[in-house]
């Protein structure tokens, strides 16, 4: 049978698995809901069609850390909480949207697939956030255009298809009009790589291209209208300018430490009133979220320990509602597996952390996935096939850099 299939694939095997991936991780992130395409799954078993056979009866061979977080994420944490939804009598009454919700920790094992076929993913990552900001100036700038035209790119977007959210902001003052792409998140990544380029690495080539790329992905992460986004695109754009002058003059890097620390204290009562005002809507959501879940976990002491497992609910005065799932990721972390569990799966977000510090470097992987984890603390998007496919990303990176400082170590 292996001989049969590389016969049919001959030498176009591992291009014709590149473009499955690409494929598949350009419909996650612009079709998150699968409303659009309807393909996720379909590409998704059509990599595992195409990569199985001639793996099966090879030893396929990865750290036991890989190992681990695949076993445990891609297996052990669906089948945990399914489990205990069935113990709880909570999963037979799930709708089909919540098993699905399942289905996301499986996307997981791709990693296995990427590492032993040394795929790298940072170009598609690249072509994604491309059409993210095409996307998000097509749906931010035509109403303005043609405000006649903006019922309907609502009721595509927001109401058909949820992949978007249109919205008012209001920062003190200051009003926006957010057109939030619910994968805008992974912007971080391009962002930290393209001012790792500009401005520590210093590569000259295509220069005007990446500082007009930078200036899209900024925009975009603005235009999202999120209190994460804006202050992750802060945060990796402070860092930057503090890391260019410390590579180019220490007593610089002094002076814009001193700005940034002066800055900060100076505008701190302006920095809360904007991020924190309780009056804000949004702000007032999610404090209705936290004070929900602490209640709840008073109330359910159990919980901690063991988890309600899927197809659990709990009442929120944030929406003044019974909701499945919240934003506040980690806290559904616990609520759904219980604190023993979401220890484990956040040691295992913290290994490619661990590897950089290891490394002794500091890499435009390691600070965006730091503001993506910060990101991810107020919105659903980690425990999703998108967040999924962004741990695959980052952890294959991880895997493949430190492959090669110990390969560097041993010559």
């Amino acid at each position: 049978m292996t001989n049969s299939i590389k016969y049919l694939y001959g030498k176009n095997y591992k291009t014709l698995l590149y473009v499955g991936l690409a494929l598949l991780f350009l419909d996650v992130i612009i079709d998150p809901s699968n409303k659009i395409f309807h393909s996720k799954y379909v590409l998704f078993l059509g990599v595992f069609v195409l990569w199985f056979p001639l793996h099966y009866k090879k030893t396929v061979y990865l750290s036991k850390q890989i190992l681990f977080a695949v076993a445990f994420i891609g297996f052990f944490m669906p089948f945990y909480a399914l489990s205990v939804g069935l113990i709880k009598n909570f999963a037979g009454n799930s709708t089909l949207a919540e098993l699905v919700y399942l289905n996301s920790f499986f996307f997981f094992f791709l990693l296995v697939v990427i590492v032993t076929e040394n795929i790298q993913l940072r170009p598609v990552l690249n072509v994604s956030a491309i059409l993210l900001v095409a996307m998000t100036a097509f749906s931010y700038f035509l109403p303005l255009i043609n405000p006649g035209l903006f019922a309907k790119l609502y009721a595509f977007f927001v109401m058909e298809k949820e992949v978007a959210v249109y919205a008012l902001r209001n920062y003190g003052g200051f009003t926006l009009l957010m057109v939030f792409y619910k994968t805008s998140p992974i912007l971080v990544f391009p962002l930290a790589y393209y001012l790792h380029r500009l401005l520590i690495l210093k590569i000259k080539k295509n220069r005007g291209a990446q500082i007009v790329f930078i200036l899209a992905l900024c925009t975009t992460l603005f235009l999202s209208g999120t209190r994460a986004n804006i202050l992750s695109m802060t945060f990796i754009l402070l860092f930057y300018l503090l890391f260019y002058a410390y590579k180019n003059s220490k007593p610089l890097a002094l002076l814009v430490a001193f700005i940034y620390v002066a800055g900060f204290f100076y505008g701190a009562n302006l920095l809360a009133e904007v991020f924190l005002n309780r009056s804000e809507i949004s702000n007032q959501v999610k404090l209705g979220h936290l004070f929900s879940y602490i209640e709840h976990f008073s109330d359910h002491v159990g919980i901690l320990l063991f988890g309600q497992g899927i197809g659990s609910t709990m009442y929120t005065s944030g929406i003044n509602s019974v909701v499945s799932v919240t934003e506040l990721t980690y806290f559904e972390l616990i609520r759904v597996w219980g604190i023993p569990v979401s220890i484990i799966f956040g040691l295992i977000l913290l290994v490619p952390i661990y590897h950089e510090i290891k490394s002794g470097s500091i890499s435009h992987l390691f600070i965006a996935y730091l503001a993506y984890l910060f990101i991810a603390g107020t919105n659903p998007l980690l425990l999703s096939s998108t967040g999924m496919l962004i741990l695959v990303y980052v952890f294959s990176q991880t895997y493949a850099t430190a492959f090669q400082n110990d390969a560097e170590n041993e010559a």
